[in-house]
């Protein structure tokens, strides 16, 4: 069922989470990208860094110009924080630093009822994200919070959220002093707490979503 989908780890601390991992990994600084069948179908993880970072971390500039490439090419790509970020910024949207962090778990508001999304709406999502993005020309938004979640363009998904969460990669993020600093006055147990609550669920969402995802 997995066999021809690829991730693309965009950061070392950013892997899978619950997503199945039966998913082959590929690295966005080693990864050969003209290599890349277009046929397959790829995940785009996401990053500590923005979309914008090219000169830290210049394998972004070739992932975006490989994201364009293989949009207009149909191929399906789905983007997960960064990850969508990245679609928009190489599609004629543009990523950038929001106003202020968007943190917690949120219920969304949907203007789409197609049931591919049926899993992120009966539980809320988990967002951590410093960045925001404009839409790209032509994609259509599929739900938001305050800010744009889900939005999709040709074939390609993008969901800003993270549905991959789980308690090991939260604390993995949260170790750093700079995370614990930025999100000084946040209500970080009580998101925790409802993390621990519903773990099982959120796993079994993730993967729902994934297969239908892949059966398009």
């Amino acid at each position: 069922m997995y066999k021809n989908i690829t991730a693309i780890v965009n950061d070392p601390d950013v892997t899978l989470g619950t997503i199945t991992p039966e998913i082959h990994l590929e690295y966005a600084w080693d990864v050969k990208w003209d290599t890349l069948p277009l046929s397959n179908k790829y995940i785009i993880l996401g990053g500590h860094m923005g979309a914008y970072d090219t000169d830290k971390f210049p394998y972004l500039d070739h992932e975006k110009k490989w994201l364009k490439k293989a949009i207009e090419n149909k191929t399906h790509i789905l983007g997960i924080c960064l990850g969508a970020q990245l679609i928009a910024d190489s599609m004629g949207g543009r990523a950038y630093l929001a106003d202020q962090i968007e943190f917690g778990f949120k219920t969304l508001d949907f203007f789409n009822n197609n049931s591919i999304y049926d899993s992120f709406k009966n539980l809320k999502v988990f967002t951590w994200h410093r960045d925001t993005f404009d839409l790209p020309p032509n994609a259509e938004l599929i739900a938001q919070t305050d800010l744009p979640q889900i939005f999709t363009l040709s074939n390609a998904v993008a969901l800003q959220f993270h549905p991959e969460i789980e308690l090991e990669l939260f604390n993995l993020w949260y170790s750093s002093d700079v995370s614990k600093q930025e999100l000084k006055g946040y209500p970080v147990d009580s998101e925790v707490l409802y993390l621990n609550d519903n773990l099982s669920k959120l796993r079994i969402n993730m993967n729902e979503f994934l297969n239908q995802w892949i059966a398009l």
